[in-house]
């Protein structure tokens, strides 16, 4: 029975018709037995289309990807029972710390299976997914009534959407299959809280009394980049960013001061050293480890912290916050510029600073991470999104790459999980086919999620993939030898990216001069492309925070 238009259907039809009504227009997974009704309910649709990827743990990653590239995008996943969650899990972590809204339907063995030993059963007789994943989800729950599923999922999308995070269903499969009546499902909400009044008066009363004020922005504030400039020359504030908000002001901006946190620039922190300021203004940003250098008190003001953000459990999580204020960046910015005198013009402010910008101009080999990151931007065109996975390789884009706006750079911190960049790539060029992006990965990375270069190659997505390839655990074995003074070998074989590439059929070429990576991002393409970097075995990035903190615990 199908589900164009009859008043009773299957179960997995309704499900389909609720998807399309909530927004979902791609749903990327692996099919497998248990999930099989729900894949057969797309047969014959157009609204929806699915991706298959290589990894169920690249489907979270793409999530992440999607939603970045289209925020009112609500990522969807399909999984089967058992492995197929389990294999999900790192991605749905990495999402779930992304703040991701994302729907995912696991398939499950028919109820009439359950504690039987059924193969991949993960109801709670056996692996107990809805345990598993309770940690990494704003909500999780067994379908087990067939006439509540469409009601179920309509009501998860809106959780996903307002707690900003994954919804997980179990579909037992004689659910899936169920025939259920037509119904309608629920509208979206817009309703948004309203600002506190009280809240904003003192906040309004700190930075009118500020002398030497600071905005810190984080990934929160990605997408009011226009307001926070104006917010900048109003109160005469300059600006420094974690990691995951590089571009919410122009690398070019004179009063943006570069990242504070893994990767951060010497004009930011160089400014917080001899200019502590007394008012902080936190827009957007959690104060994980990353973004301030493992919790700088650098970071501590003098006076007072003004902390912004939608998430409550962000406030006062490590840093005391003297007022707390839950709303959307942009809604504040707004209210408070209407609010505030402009302060004085700061010709002080000279802008971000590099570590080494002659070597960004340096041609030598091997390569240098720096002069690969500086070449890629010169030959790639405006508005190219760079993601980034883990690795030596972040901390070099963190720093090098400059960035107009925030959609062009993006980096899983939040977990910090090997092949999120790769998974992340993939989805952004899914969801806005306009742009080119570019996925800066490691060698061993790669090795972990480079299948995925067969979604690529299938749904001929618009990814170039720039393999920092030095054979080794770089940022692992360096770390390890300045804690402990010693290490085992963490060197790998040279591997062939650009053959295995070719292997896909993808583009692939192997770069060794800078000569090389020009011309490889020159020649025509409209799919997937590896470049495999050859890069020097030495380059390491001179500061690393992450070193710092875990020597705290391991030194004798």
């Amino acid at each position: 029975m199908d589900g164009s238009g009859s008043s009773q259907r299957r179960c997995a039809d309704a499900i389909i018709d609720t998807l399309e009504s909530v927004g979902v227009d791609v749903i990327t997974g692996i099919p497998g037995g248990a999930i099989s009704a729900t894949y057969d309910a797309l047969v014959g649709r157009s609204a929806i289309r699915a991706v298959h990827v290589r990894h169920e743990s690249a489907a979270g990653f793409m999530a992440i990807g999607q939603h970045k590239a289209r925020p009112g995008a609500l990522p969807c996943v399909f999984v089967t029972s058992g492995p197929g969650v389990t294999n999900l899990m790192t991605g749905l972590a990495a999402a779930h710390g992304e703040r991701t809204p994302m729907l995912v339907i696991a398939g499950e063995v028919p109820r009439s299976r359950f504690g039987r030993g059924a193969l991949q059963e993960g109801s709670a007789a056996m692996l107990d997914v809805l345990s598993m994943v309770r940690s990494v989800t704003v909500s999780r729950e067994e379908l087990s009534l067939p006439g509540a599923v469409a009601h179920r999922i309509a009501l998860g999308a809106e959780r996903a959407r307002a707690q900003r995070g994954p919804v997980f269903f179990t579909l037992p499969l004689d659910v899936a299959v169920a025939t259920v009546q037509s119904t309608s499902t629920l509208a979206r909400s817009t309703s948004e809280p309203a600002l506190d009044e009280h809240a904003l008066l003192a906040a309004v009363a700190e930075l009118r009394r500020a002398s030497n004020p600071l905005i810190l922005v984080g990934a929160g504030a990605r997408g009011a980049s226009a307001l926070v400039r104006k917010l900048s020359r109003h109160l005469g504030a300059p600006v420094i960013s974690s990691p995951r908000a590089k571009g919410v002001l122009r690398a070019d901006d004179p009063y943006y001061l570069g990242v504070f946190g893994y990767g951060g620039h010497t004009s930011a922190s160089t400014w917080l050293a001899e200019h502590r300021p007394d008012v902080t203004l936190a827009l957007g940003c959690g104060f994980s480890e990353p973004s301030t250098n493992s919790w700088s008190p650098a970071l501590t003001p003098s006076r007072s912290l003004i902390q912004v953000d939608v998430d409550p459990s962000n406030m006062g999580r490590n840093y005391a916050v003297d007022i707390p204020i839950g709303a959307d960046c942009s809604r504040f910015i707004e209210a408070l510029l209407a609010r505030i005198p402009a302060g004085p013009s700061r010709a002080d402010l000279t802008g971000m600073r590099l570590l080494d910008a002659d070597e960004c101009q340096r041609d030598r080999s091997p390569l240098r991470p720096e002069r690969v990151l500086t070449v890629l931007q010169s030959e790639l065109p405006k508005g190219t999104v760079f993601t980034s996975d883990i690795g030596e390789h972040l901390l070099f884009a963190i720093h090098y790459l400059r960035c107009d706006d925030p959609s062009e750079f993006w980096a899983s911190t939040a977990l910090g999980t090997m092949g999120s960049g790769i998974g992340a790539a993939e989805g952004h060029a899914l969801a806005d086919r306009s742009r080119r992006v570019v996925s800066i990965c490691g060698d061993f990375g790669f090795q972990m999620y480079g299948g995925e270069l067969s979604t690529c190659v299938q749904e001929q997505l618009p990814v170039t993939f720039v393999v920092m390839n030095d054979s080794r655990m770089r940022m692992v074995e360096a770390g390890v030898q300045r804690i402990y003074g010693r290490g085992v070998s963490m060197l790998g074989p040279r591997v062939d990216f650009a053959a295995i590439a070719a292997a896909h059929g993808a583009k692939g070429y192997r770069v060794e001069t800078v000569d090389e990576l020009r011309a490889a991002l020159r020649a025509p393409t409209t799919g997937p492309v590896v470049l495999d970097v050859c890069i020097d075995r030495t380059a390491a990035f001179a500061i690393n925070g992450r070193v710092k903190e875990i020597s705290n615990f391991t030194a004798k």
